[in-house]
């Protein structure tokens, strides 16, 4: 970086969600990173809930630049890359607006960059200050993760440049969008780097059961990264299946099928699955509570695999190399 202190345009887009951005931009007004050496972008895909009005009271007392846009956008990526093509610094800094960044997240992240590094991706856990649910969404990504996801991720301007931001067969998807842009930078040539100290607080939201369940519909795009990208097989289960988790239900509807040959005894190959939801890493301890995120994790990853097969079927084929269950 030739800059010793490079100037850094964070970019958040926003929809709808007017006190979750108060939150967000809170957290960035308050950042030990020197105030004159940041922007905020606030990129509005218009919303009739106070937004405006809400960053306009911020930006009155700000510390730092605030630019606010209001867009009848086509979804975040868009407003990204607008965000981004108007954006002064030499560092693009992206968070989504149910994010809360930590005092140290740009100050992490930019110095993250070295020689060849194009991205740089920080922490993301659920706000400890939520309450959990059962029905819940939230992000948790504590560690460099193959998807590249824009809720916490910064990028050398001229390496987003290089690949000409979100463009392609992704720019107006709502899903694979930031991994394609990751691969693609890292296709031309660049590095990645995680910062752990780059820390983002991202929210938790309680969900009614319908949208909880088609939250899952979105990786029926994953399959179209995985034929583009081959090279993510390696973060998949056996390089064919989207999780341990996944093959084990994918093996109890194969039990299912097979029933009407086989008998009652076919249902017995979701039991490998039951096991594996019981045995993860997960936030529950009470017996009773694991047992009923086993039993509700059966139609999410009905979804799941209803995404995946059909993702499959559309991009992907034995000759294209995008099957993914």
């Amino acid at each position: 970086m030739r800059e010793p202190v490079p100037f850094v345009s964070v970019i958040v887009p926003t929809h709808n969600r007017r006190a979750s951005l108060v939150a967000c931009l809170r957290g960035l007004l308050a950042q030990t990173y020197p105030s004159d050496r940041f922007e905020i972008h606030v990129v509005h895909n218009w919303s009739d809930d106070g937004t405006d009005a809400a960053v306009a009271d911020i930006t009155r007392d700000a510390p730092t630049a605030i630019r606010y846009d209001r867009r009848n956008g086509r979804g975040p990526a868009p407003s990204r890359q607008f965000g981004a093509d108007a954006a002064r610094g030499t560092i693009l800094a992206f968070v989504d607006d149910d994010c809360v960044p930590q005092p140290d997240w740009i100050a992490a992240g930019v110095a993250a960059f070295g020689p060849g590094i194009g991205l740089v991706q920080g922490a993301t856990y659920p706000n400890p200050s939520h309450p959990r649910r059962l029905l819940e969404k939230t992000v948790h990504i504590p560690r460099p993760s193959p998807w590249f996801e824009t809720c916490n991720i910064f990028y050398r301007r001229t390496a987003f440049q290089a690949v000409e931001g979100f463009s392609g067969p992704f720019a107006d998807l709502f899903y694979g969008e930031d991994t394609d842009l990751g691969r693609r930078v890292l296709a031309a040539g660049y590095g990645s780097a995680f910062a752990p100290g780059a820390v983002v607080h991202h929210d938790i939201t309680a969900q009614p059961l319908r949208r909880w369940l088609m939250e899952c519909w979105h990786l029926r795009n994953i399959p179209m990264l995985v034929r583009r990208w081959p090279a993510l097989r390696d973060d998949l289960f056996l390089g064919v299946f989207l999780s341990r988790q996944s093959a084990a239900f994918d093996l109890g509807v194969a039990g299912l099928v097979a029933t009407p040959f086989v008998g009652p005894v076919g249902l017995a190959a979701f039991v490998p699955f039951l096991f594996v939801r019981m045995l993860e890493p997960g936030r529950y301890r009470n017996p009773v509570a694991v047992a009923l995120r086993a039993a509700f994790g059966l139609p999410r990853s009905a979804v799941t695999f209803a995404a995946l097969l059909t993702g499959s079927l559309r991009h992907g084929s034995i000759r294209k190399g995008g099957i993914v269950l």
